[in-house]
């Protein structure tokens, strides 16, 4: 089914489990999507989100630097994607929201190799016509895997999992 993340067509308490698997990256306003999970997940249910984030901001600071800023948005530029939050920001609205057990793990180390294996099966010379021969749009995002890897090398992009369970009735 293909639906709208943030006003899903489901019941209320309709499922055990809300999986969002890079999802979240995706939504433009991050407390709807968290709060229509939460509103799907029946009492005692799990959700479970895993998402890109950008690195959390250090004491003191109040953003990331411009730098950090413009290697986002020409990612968010080649894959369509709205402003990036870090991990904590997932975790407050799972709090504020009312699940218990909340916990948040960051798989950054785990997936970052996966870009670099994505950008070199651009280059493979099985896949480099096809690549050519799709056009413009995914030519682009195939470039912004290199963007992605400089991202988690720098630690600017990571691969966050945030969990918790519905309270019960």
């Amino acid at each position: 089914m293909v639906a709208d993340a943030m006003a899903m067509p489901f019941e209320d308490d309709a499922f055990d489990l809300a999986w969002s698997m890079e999802s979240g990256e995706h939504m433009p306003d991050k407390r709807a999507f968290m709060t229509e999970l939460f509103r799907v997940t029946s009492p005692g249910g799990r959700i479970i989100v895993v998402t890109w984030c950008h690195r959390e901001l250090k004491e003191g600071e109040t953003s990331l630097s411009p730098k950090e800023l413009h290697l986002l948005r020409k990612i968010n530029d080649a894959y369509y994607l709205p402003d990036w939050v870090p991990a904590s920001h997932y975790v407050d609205l799972a709090n504020e929201l009312g699940l218990e057990g909340v916990k948040s793990d960051d798989w950054s180390s785990f997936i970052a190799p996966f870009w670099r294996a994505v950008f070199l099966s651009a280059l493979s010379p099985r896949n480099f016509l096809p690549l050519l021969r799709s056009g413009r749009t995914t030519i682009k995002g195939a470039g912004a895997t290199l963007l992605m890897l400089r991202g988690f090398q720098k630690g600017v992009i990571k691969f966050a999992l945030i969990t918790g369970k519905k309270p019960s009735a």
